[in-house]
C-alpha cells in the first residue's frame, strides 16, 4: 500500500513542477510554518525534476500493480 501512496504523491507533486509552478510557490508560503519552502535549485530545474517524479511514480504504481494483482494472486 506504501508503493501506491507514494507513487501517488510523485505523480502530483511532479506534475505541479511541471504544470503549476506557481501554485506550487503559493502552497510552499502557505505552509511555510511546518513546510520549508521549496529550494530555488529545484525550481531551477523544475522540468527535469518534475519529468523524474512524474517517472518514480509511474514505476511505483506499476509496482503496485505488479504486486497486488499479478505476483500476489
Amino acid at each position: 500500500m506504501w508503493i501506491f501512496l507514494l507513487g501517488v504523491v510523485a505523480f502530483i507533486f511532479g506534475g505541479l513542477l511541471i504544470f503549476s509552478p506557481d501554485g506550487l510557490l503559493k502552497m510552499s508560503q502557505g505552509l511555510i510554518r511546518m513546510i520549508t519552502k521549496v529550494d530555488e535549485q529545484v525550481l531551477k530545474y523544475r522540468v527535469g525534476v518534475g519529468i523524474c517524479l512524474i517517472g518514480a511514480g509511474v514505476f511505483l504504481l506499476f509496482s503496485f500493480y505488479l504486486l497486488r494483482y499479478r505476483i500476489g494472486q
